[in-house]
């Protein structure tokens, strides 16, 4: 009993610390790529006025924000589409800005400092490669 114990401790001792070392050999899913262009929308919509009871109560209109930022990887431009109730794009959305990405088939998102989470849809891509 003595003796599996010691042979589990000491397998577990040797295959963490190797497992660990292949994990941090995994790259890295975010690739360089280059904001190109960003362009700001007021978007307004009317919604139906719930509740009310006077016919001549006009519908609500709210209003919110999209931006649709370019960005270009290595021979193509994804164009993504960010969308909030703010007039606030983060800085790091500016032409010619370096900016790391992590591309899926129909989302990008982003490793900002302050916003480790942030993803915008993609709402086309092009291939800008010459041949």
């Amino acid at each position: 009993m003595k003796r599996n114990l010691f042979i589990f401790i000491v397998s577990f001792v040797v295959v963490v610390p190797a497992l660990y070392a292949a994990e941090r050999g995994h790259p890295n899913p975010y690739v360089q790529g280059v904001v190109v262009k960003v362009q700001q929308h007021k978007v307004y919509s009317t919604e139906p006025m719930i509740g009310g009871s006077n016919p001549s109560d006009a519908p609500l209109t709210s209003r919110y924000y999209a931006y649709e930022v370019s960005i270009r990887v290595d021979c193509k431009t994804y164009v993504g589409r960010y969308e909030t109730p703010f007039n606030y794009l983060p800085s790091e959305f500016t032409a010619n800005q370096p900016i790391q990405v992590r591309l899926t088939k129909h989302v990008m998102y982003f490793d900002l400092p302050n916003n480790p989470d942030m993803r915008m849809g993609i709402v086309h891509c092009r291939s800008n490669c010459t041949r």
